[in-house]
């Protein structure tokens, strides 16, 4: 009788374990609050690119878009509320990931991290000394499951960029701005520091506007080569490279335009 009952307890907690894990899990999901691709929204799209990521209690900034206004308008819409940010990412100085940025940080709690390139601007330092300014040069994690990387440098023009990194049980999500370092190289560099993990997804800018359609193909036939499952292109892709990926990638394209939402 009694083995009954210990039986039937454990398997109770099982059930339970099982539930709470999925309801944990879909909680956690990006979605874009700022971008230049749109369709079939009520938010409003600019040239800029912004990332509002739940996971767990957690919910991460990754970059502000050009205008602030555009950014508070679309994260109302969206019932997003900024005191309840974490932390805020930015992935390089360019003003349309940081154009949001000032009024972000007015809004925010006291004690709040902004993960920044290390080439950054210090005067927000002084104007806002109750938030906490961290510099990054190398992978840091930031939160359970969550980090910036490595500080990707584009040498023709000296650009410094990390991206936000989101892991998982035995993969991987990687969300970058603008990837003007080059995102094959980006993503080359990170599954070196994740040799375990596979690349789920890689999205965000890809930085390849203008770029003819055969090196486009050759820079998605190198992505495959890192056994990346799916990609978002996205902001500053270029719609004609955006194209590409989805012929070449088919199914495991997948767009992530103003407004929409990945969960995992």
């Amino acid at each position: 009788m009694l083995k009954k009952k210990l039986t039937g307890i454990l398997l109770f907690l099982i059930f339970l374990s099982i539930i709470q894990s999925t309801f944990s899990q879909s909680k956690n999901s990006f979605t874009v609050v700022y971008n230049n691709l749109s369709f079939e929204t009520d938010l409003q799209s600019d040239w800029g690119f912004a990332a509002w990521i739940e996971i767990g209690k957690k919910v991460i900034l990754f970059d502000t878009g050009t205008k602030s206004k555009i950014l508070q308008q679309n994260l109302k819409k969206l019932k997003f509320n900024p005191e309840v940010v974490s932390a805020i990412v930015i992935s390089h100085e360019h003003y349309d990931h940081t154009g949001g940025l000032e009024t972000m940080l007015e809004k925010v709690q006291p004690g709040t991290h902004v993960y920044l390139p290390n080439n950054f601007d210090e005067k927000l330092l002084t104007k806002f000394e109750n938030l906490i300014f961290e510099f990054n040069e190398g992978f840091a994690k930031i939160a359970d499951n969550i980090w910036v990387s490595n500080l990707f440098q584009n040498m023709e023009n000296r650009i410094l960029e990390q991206a936000l990194i989101i892991e998982k049980n035995n993969e991987i999500i990687v969300i970058t701005g603008c990837a003007h370092p080059g995102i094959v190289e980006m993503c080359t560099k990170i599954k070196e520091y994740f040799p375990r993990k596979k690349i789920e997804l890689v999205t965000g800018g890809f930085h390849l506007r203008g770029m003819s359609v055969n090196k486009v193909k050759e820079i998605s036939d190198q992505l495959k080569l890192l056994a990346i499952e799916k990609v978002a292109p996205s902001h500053c892709t270029g719609q004609q490279s955006i194209d590409v990926f989805k012929e070449e990638w088919k199914d495991n394209y997948v767009t992530l335009n103003l407004g929409d939402s990945y969960k995992f």
